[in-house]
């Protein structure tokens, strides 16, 4: 650990023992490692008389409410509190509208393009997860991880990771997953209620947006309206994990899923192979994430985001790939 995380790292210890009634927060559509995240984190802080407050303004998708300690998700602050924690989260606007203005202390993310927006930044982008962070270092600042966190933090490896596929994924990562199976996270349950299970309007979801599936050259993307939703009773605002699928069709250099939301507004996903870097297109759009994986919301309506978005990813595929074969001439 570098000087400069040192000295962070023993300010939040300081903090986090400091505070009585911290508040822990994460973005907008959340996914397995924000919940996690909340919930491991407000586990192991409760198991040390904190009095937590665990807020996600979108609530909890279904298909995570199986892992213990959900249920102390709420979708808005409902108490005071000495200390505001944002987790997996790499700019503030994404918390949602009522934590624009709000002072964020404790900012903990793995995003390499987090704005390190709080008083105290631990950003670590070389971890596959906000989970496999606090994993590690919730031992270290004093906070016991038992069995409900443990298990909690290795579903956010686990979805972050899709399951070990990302090329993140590395030998410690992988010695902090064993370190929660030992404390007695199950790891065969995780995986199929995280991973593998999808409830049945996610599936008819997925069948609505499959069939307008396009490809041009290395590119493939579809779509899910609003309507699509309604038609098959898909009550979330996110994709139900059909981002990953879609990075898994052969010989797709980038894949793309268009999602459009209220108020004239689409979240753009983007999914790309090894060496290209899709979050620098999605900061074009204010957006960001991983090199590998992205998004960004995008105002207007979803012919013309979708016409915005392809023209720039398919120049940022011809430029890297101009620069490519330069690099390789000399």
């Amino acid at each position: 650990m570098g000087t400069k995380n040192n000295s962070i790292n023993q300010a939040i210890l300081s903090r986090l023992h400091a505070a009585s009634k911290p508040l822990l927060v994460s973005h907008v559509r959340p996914d397995g490692d924000a919940i996690a995240s909340l919930v491991g984190m407000g586990i192991a802080l409760q198991s040390a008389g904190k009095v937590c407050q665990l807020v996600l303004v979108d609530g909890v998708p279904s298909k995570y409410r199986f892992l213990n300690g959900t249920n102390l998700i709420t979708s808005e602050v409902k108490e005071d509190h000495d200390l505001v924690i944002a987790l997996d989260c790499s700019d503030q606007k994404r918390l949602g509208s009522q934590f624009v203005d709000i002072k964020i202390d404790i900012n903990i993310d793995h995003h390499i393009t987090n704005e390190n927006y709080a008083g105290l930044n631990l950003v670590l982008p070389e971890q596959p997860a906000t989970a496999a962070i606090l994993a590690a270092y919730l031992p270290k600042w004093g906070f016991p991880i038992n069995i409900d966190s443990a298990n909690a933090l290795l579903m956010g490896i686990l979805t972050d990771t899709i399951g070990y596929r990302t090329s993140n994924v590395s030998a410690q990562s992988l010695r902090i997953s064993a370190q929660l199976v030992e404390k007695g996270a199950n790891l065969q349950l995780l995986y199929e209620k995280a991973l593998t299970s999808q409830t049945f309007p996610a599936s008819i979801l997925w069948g609505l947006a499959l069939s307008k599936l396009k490809k041009k050259g290395g590119i493939v993307w579809t779509s899910i309206t609003r309507q699509d939703r309604k038609d098959a009773g898909y009550h979330g605002r996110d994709d139900a994990d059909l981002t990953n699928l879609l990075s898994t069709i052969e010989n797709a250099e980038v894949s793309l899923l268009f999602n459009e939301q209220k108020d004239g507004k689409v979240k753009v996903s983007w999914r790309s192979g090894a060496n290209i870097d899709v979050s620098s297109i999605a900061q074009r759009f204010g957006g960001g994430g991983h090199p590998p994986a992205s998004g960004a919301e995008i105002s207007g309506n979803l012919e013309e985001v979708e016409e915005m978005v392809l023209e720039a990813t398919n120049g940022y595929l011809k430029d890297s790939e101009s620069k490519g074969e330069e690099e390789h001439g000399k």
